[in-house]
């Protein structure tokens, strides 16, 4: 027997951090029935935990055909199994393969999301221009495949339409994955939680803390945001700067071990945290010096939703979120001397400390609220759907 369920299907595909997609799942599922897909077995209680369908697949981060053949396999053998009415593809790898699977099964509508093109895109490196190379082709490919490819910045869309990877009437930007401005809230972390986190963190009253937080390597501007606290501090020995993230040992841009070792010798670096809402509403300034082509950073939304002043790059994504002189300041990127200045100036102007982060909270909740982009993606869709014939999709 096979009950009809009256909402379309939708599979959410991703890496071993799809559920960075969990907020959004949560807001599409009065509309549509909603599963994901990824690579994590650790997740299936998470999204279960949510009443959500999760299964896996074999994905590998490096590329290696044999690898690549048995993830596109997999795939689609997911697909004519679930039998989803659209394939929602987020990530490099995920998205291409993800697209090229569902295209192959027929998936009646196949949707990429291009979160960003990461530190594949400028290198010099020889290895890294190698894999660009090889990831142009795909996303060509994928593009070529799918029914719509969404871009999370107007930068990359700019970029993909000039470079012949997907035509204009296929793009769409729908501004980064969102952010719960409601729970990324400054009212929402008590001044007892604030107290005790600046005890742990040896903060005396009139420390100010200026915070990065980031997956650690060299394309985040890691290395320059250290390189900021040392020209910092001596003139302003009450600006504290606070380093926040993982290190990223399987990524072509991962720090050497002396750069290590010199990160932790100049910034407080915490490692990877979950508090990251209390340990924002603690900071006085945030930073995300990235050269890494971002969709639109999470950090930095979830930053400017905590009402702070931010300090970013003028790269794809990180100025979707800042406008110079509005709610923050942009510096060129990879320049710690123009960081160095722009963190000297906020230090000394608590005033304009003030207007920028109360100008960042209302741009978050105007542009960036993830019912927004809910909507967005929602509208696109059902648009989608109505331009298919599509049957109700069945269960066992």
């Amino acid at each position: 027997m096979h009950a009809i369920t009256a909402k379309p299907s939708v599979l959410i595909v991703g890496g071993p951090d799809v559920d960075a997609r969990l907020q959004l799942m949560r807001r599409l599922s009065d509309a549509f029935e909603v599963g994901a897909l990824g690579s994590s077995p650790a997740l299936r209680d998470k999204f279960n935990a949510d009443g959500f369908a999760y299964h896996t697949y074999h994905l590998s981060r490096q590329i290696n055909p044999f690898s690549d053949s048995l993830t596109v396999s997999q795939l689609m053998l997911i697909f004519r199994r679930l039998r989803p009415q659209i394939v929602h593809a987020f990530d490099t790898k995920p998205g291409v393969w993800g697209c090229l699977a569902a295209r192959i099964a027929g998936v009646p509508v196949v949707i990429g999301t291009v979160t960003g093109l990461g530190s594949l895109y400028g290198s010099q490196k020889r290895s890294i221009q190698l894999a660009w190379a090889i990831y142009r082709a795909l996303q060509k490919l994928a593009c070529s495949l799918s029914d719509l490819t969404i871009f999370q910045n107007h930068d990359d869309a700019r970029h993909f339409i000039a470079a012949g990877l997907v035509p204009a009437e296929k793009a769409l930007v729908i501004l980064g994955s969102g952010v719960t401005t409601d729970v990324f809230a400054p009212s929402r972390v008590p001044e007892e939680e604030r107290a005790r986190l600046r005890g742990e963190l040896g903060l005396k009253p009139q420390e100010i803390l200026v915070t990065m937080v980031s997956r650690v390597m060299r394309s985040k501007g890691v290395l320059e945001f250290a390189a900021a606290a040392r020209d910092v501090h001596p003139g302003h020995p009450h600006a504290r700067f606070l380093l926040v993230g993982p290190e990223d040992e399987g990524s072509l841009d991962r720090l050497s071990a002396a750069e290590v070792i010199q990160l932790m010798q100049t910034v407080t670096w915490l490692g990877a945290r979950r508090d990251i809402a209390a340990l924002l509403a603690v900071s006085d300034i945030f930073v995300l010096p990235s050269a890494y082509r971002e969709g639109i950073p999470r950090v930095l939304l979830e930053a400017a939703s905590m009402g702070l002043p931010l300090i970013t790059t003028d790269s794809p994504g990180c100025n979707e979120v800042v406008e110079d002189g509005i709610n923050g300041l942009v510096v060129p990127a990879l320049d710690s001397a123009a960081l160095s200045k722009a963190i000297t100036h906020l230090v000394e102007h608590p005033q304009l400390r003030r207007r920028f982060g109360l100008a960042s909270r209302q741009r978050a909740i105007e542009r960036f609220d993830l019912s927004a982009i809910a909507a967005q993606t929602r509208n696109a869709y059902q648009q989608l759907l109505s331009c298919r014939t599509v049957l109700p999709a069945t269960e066992p």
